[in-house]
């Protein structure tokens, strides 16, 4: 809302040509009003979850929720809530002067803040849960909401930094959870559900997460999951990860980075997972005819990882572009995969250039198929294959043959061939390259007829 200004005429005034005295005041009032969506909290000796005390942070979230919107600017140190969720407003934005000066510290059993109404945030800030705590961090009930700028720390396995239940449009910028450090995470990552698909029959997601750094602490933990309901055709949908980063340490074991279950449209872009039990499980599951499809992974990194992908149920539509060590476990004829591999007709079919130099096309066996071998110094076509019912193979095992099932067809050729080099089979029309139609070799540069 903009700054409203009092005309007070032309000097030396008392001329009539200025703002009435009740015009005047109504714009004080105003901008008084606008100063007043702005609430302070600097007292950090105060139980902050409690609204009935003048300066907590509940209290502005109170104030400023009647007001019908407003800004709560923590100042530097800790405000502990020992018993209370914080529950922010609508139009209402809690915001801390940085990640490393501000803390809300969660010393009791239940969730830390809740968003449940449209445009609201959380800016700024770290969030501290005790390990023992089973409540999340951040639960989002709502549409529209942005948490930016993030450190959670502490945590339990059981819980999660953010929980976003029947959410849409959501925006998760700037956010860590756990640090390689100083700060340990020992909860779960992110996670956007929807637990109640009867009474809120819908697709949820429609979200962005940019800048997600999450360090996992704690044994059996998972850093992402995108659950759609097991009991309906509902699911979690149209979802972007961009420039997201998963790791573990400490000796956690058993941990997943990300969990697409009932999905459809999550993309990943540019994420790296590292160290974990298995990078990515995709799975639908349940009773609601769930598919998870039309999932992508656009440079996706998995390093140091037991199992970098598992598929569950049926999962088909995907696409793996410009990924390193992510490798499916199966693949079907509508999925797409770059570029260590092109699967063709439902796995049956393998184009793939494992090296610098060669072309391998095969069933996904690299010794039954079609190996082609380029050497700059001495070109030639290698024998791979040992499987008796190919149709083309350059060479059965152990031989250097070409075997075509049920034959060869050669072309008629009608005039010379300009570059044939000795050794050259061609079928030849009658008068090209002597007398008869038939298969001619060239042997010493001179066409010889050989039936």
């Amino acid at each position: 809302m903009p700054k409203r200004t009092i005309n007070i005429g032309q000097p030396p005034g008392n001329l009539g040509d200025g703002d009435t005295l009740r015009d005047a005041f109504d714009k004080t009032n105003a901008n008084f009003d606008e100063l007043y969506t702005v609430y302070p909290i600097v007292d950090t000796s105060l139980d902050h979850d409690d609204p009935t005390v003048e300066g907590t942070i509940a209290k502005a979230l109170e104030d400023a929720g009647n007001a019908g919107g407003g800004l709560i600017v923590l100042g530097p140190g800790t405000f502990t809530c020992p018993n209370t969720t914080l529950n922010v407003p609508q139009n209402v934005v809690i915001k801390g002067v940085g990640r490393a000066t501000t803390t809300i510290k969660i010393t009791g059993s239940q969730d830390g803040i809740t968003l449940t109404n449209w445009f609201s945030g959380v800016e700024n800030l770290a969030l501290w849960m005790p390990v023992t705590n089973p409540g999340d961090g951040i639960k989002i009930v709502t549409n529209y909401t942005h948490l930016r700028d993030l450190l959670f720390i502490g945590s339990s396995p059981t819980s999660w930094a953010i929980n976003a239940d029947r959410s849409n449009v959501c925006k998760i910028d700037n956010v860590a959870m756990g640090t390689i450090g100083p700060y340990n995470f020992y909860g779960n990552g992110i996670l956007f559900q929807n637990t109640d698909p009867v009474g809120s029959p819908f697709n949820f997601g429609d979200s962005l997460l940019t800048k997600v750094d999450i360090t996992l602490a704690a044994s059996n933990t998972t850093a992402l999951k995108f659950h759609g309901p097991d009991d309906s055709n509902k699911v979690i949908n149209n979802i972007l990860l961009s420039q997201v980063e998963v790791l573990v340490e400490g000796g956690a074991t058993g941990c997943v980075g990300i969990h697409l279950r009932n999905a459809k449209r999550i993309t990943c872009n540019h994420v790296d997972l590292e160290n974990l039990e298995v990078a990515v499980i995709e799975e639908s599951a349940g009773s609601g005819n769930n598919v998870s499809s039309n999932n992508v992974f656009i440079s996706t990194f998995v390093l140091g990882t037991v199992t970098s992908y598992q598929s569950f149920g049926v999962v088909n539509r995907r696409l793996f572009l410009g990924c390193d060590n992510l490798t499916p476990d199966n693949l079907s004829d509508t999925d797409v995969m770059f570029p260590r591999s092109l699967w063709l007709s439902d796995n049956k079919c393998r184009i793939q250039g494992p090296a610098d130099g060669y072309l391998s096309i095969d069933d996904g066996t690299d010794t039954n198929g079609l190996h082609l071998i380029a050497n700059s110094e001495n070109p030639s076509i290698r024998p791979k294959s040992n499987s008796t019912t190919a149709l083309l193979s350059l060479g059965k095992a152990n031989s250097r043959g070409v075997e075509c099932l049920p034959g060869i067809i050669l072309p008629v050729q009608t005039v010379p061939l300009s570059d044939a080099v000795d050794g050259t089979v061609a079928q030849f029309a009658a008068g090209v390259v002597g007398p008869n139609r038939g298969l001619y070799q060239l042997r010493d540069s001179n066409w010889i007829f050989i039936g």
